[in-house]
């Protein structure tokens, strides 16, 4: 299938040769007709106009917060305004106006369905740190205990089990991954070997934020199921940009955030945990409901007084998802990603630190170029194409999301700043 970019009909890259060229027993989409191509670039520009991201601007780093529709932000905006106005009309007998101490389990309802779980395995928190806070902090965990990490955890998926083991005695062991890693089967192996008898908890991403590396979590769970280790997977980055299936993962516990790929206003996150392992999480933050042993996920929900505007920007956030269709959004997703990742390799002093293998990656891509610093690199993409991606805070490299708001167009003109950069 060759993508031919809109403004520029000479240039066209053809993505299944790219991908074939580096892992050719791997199966590629079958080419798309041209009517439906489109009817596909029709779509997402009307998708792309239901965003209030400025026209002369582009915006690449929904790793770190992604960019709220207009129907999510009016929603947001019109219960303040609500609140604001009408406050003195509640009277604690009709709606709530605030959330932190009631159920919402029409949202976790939706939340549910799209991780397909039960809706009392569902907690809602403020996002992704939260959740795994409440996890490190609500195990009993004994000295000499052992928790398996990576080296490239985000701060939000690593410190609270470095509290841990500096409360309470417990071994925090950090593996090495590879930056590439090349194949599945290494990370698979890497864990397999560390696992011992004082392993209690597996605590990694499913998706690293610092390389979009998509772990084999699958697998990795159902090799502790046999050893009765309790998985804790980092969901930060997946919810909205890949299919997350609970019940196929077979995971204990799954954290994440909704600000980001769900394109939900920050402040909402979520916690799943299974029902048979609930019984086993304290508390943290207790209030009224802090011992309901029949919906767990109410139970880790209490936090206290809470937005209420902004849990209704999550509810609008889940309708446009699914209005959309979450496996075509996951599609354009993945479609961008692989179509950056195969311009990238055109430019030689480019090194891709994302895994080019097809199961690995979707909508991160981390790169470098040789000689040049990564923020220099930032900051040039913004001075010449109002381009905005992210240096990662150690240096390494710099990240670039492609979500459903970004085009084939905006990448080309991505790498053509980066081939000038190189002297290309």
């Amino acid at each position: 299938m060759k993508i031919r970019a809109a403004g520029n009909p000479d240039r066209a890259v053809d993505i299944p040769r790219l991908v074939r060229t580096e892992f050719g027993r791997f199966s590629v989409r079958e080419d798309k007709t041209l009517e439906s191509r489109i009817e596909e670039k029709d779509l997402w520009e009307k998708v792309r106009a239901e965003f209030l991201l400025d026209p002369g601007q582009v915006f690449f780093n929904t790793g770190t917060l992604g960019a709220m529709p207009r129907r999510v932000f009016d929603r947001v905006v019109s219960h303040l305004r609500l609140t604001a106005e009408r406050i003195a009309e509640w009277d604690y007998y009709g709606p709530d106006w605030i959330s932190g101490y009631q159920p919402w389990t029409e949202i976790r309802e939706k939340i549910a369905r799209l991780l397909n779980c039960e809706v009392k395995e569902i907690a809602l928190t403020e996002n992704a740190t939260a959740g795994m806070n409440y996890l490190s902090n609500g195990l009993d965990l004994k000295p000499g205990d052992e928790v398996l990490g990576t080296d490239q955890e985000h701060p939000g998926g690593e410190s609270g089990w470095k509290l841990k083991a500096a409360r309470c005695g417990v071994i925090y062991r950090q593996l090495p991954l590879g930056k590439p890693i090349n194949w599945p089967q290494e990370v698979i192996e890497t864990f397999v070997r560390a696992m011992g008898p004082r392993t209690r908890v597996l605590a990694v991403p499913h998706m690293i934020t610092g390389s979009g590396a998509i772990l084999p979590i699958k697998e990795l769970c159902a090799e502790c199921r046999k050893r009765g280790i309790i998985t804790v997977i980092d969901g930060a980055q997946t919810v909205g940009q890949i299919k997350v299936d609970l019940e196929d993962l077979g995971c204990d516990a799954y954290y994440g955030s909704f600000h980001k790929w769900l394109c939900a206003p920050a402040g909402n996150g979520f916690l799943y945990l299974r029902q048979d392992r609930a019984p086993e999480v304290w508390t943290t933050l207790a209030s009224t409901q802090w011992d309901n042993r029949e919906d767990h996920g109410f139970r880790l929900s209490q936090r206290g007084t809470g937005n209420l505007s902004l849990l209704f920007g999550l509810d609008e956030a889940l309708d446009f998802h699914f209005e959309l269709g979450p496996e075509r959004v996951y599609a354009r997703i993945k479609d961008l990603g692989d179509y950056l990742r195969a311009r990238l390799r055109e430019i030689s002093r480019i090194k891709i630190l994302t895994p080019l293998h097809p199961e690995m990656a979707a909508g991160i891509t981390v790169y470098s170029l040789e000689g040049l610093p990564a923020n220099y690199i930032q900051d040039e993409l913004w001075k010449r194409g109002r381009l905005r991606p992210r240096a990662l805070g150690d240096g390494s490299g710099v990240r670039q999301s492609t979500h459903i708001y970004n085009s084939f167009a905006e990448i080309d003109r991505t790498v053509d700043i980066l081939k000038d950069l190189a002297g290309k």
